[in-house]
């Protein structure tokens, strides 16, 4: 209970994330930030488990086909 009163002469998160945004006049700088590049991760687990996958899949239709 302690907490809500508390929070009674603030916002919610998200009123205050739109109160400080820059088409409510709030300053912003995001052109000025530094870019950088970023790449998609390469050969994690999941594209591994993915490609096994497929080769696996591949192999049985190739199986299958030879067999019929």
């Amino acid at each position: 209970m302690k907490l809500a009163e508390k929070d009674l002469g603030r916002g919610s998160f998200w009123q205050m994330v739109f109160s400080q945004s820059r088409v409510n006049g709030a300053p912003y700088h995001g052109e000025q930030l530094p870019s950088s590049n970023w790449h998609w991760p390469k050969d994690t687990f999941l594209q591994r488990k993915l490609r096994q996958t497929r080769w696996d899949e591949e192999l049985d239709k190739n199986q299958r086909a030879r067999s019929a």
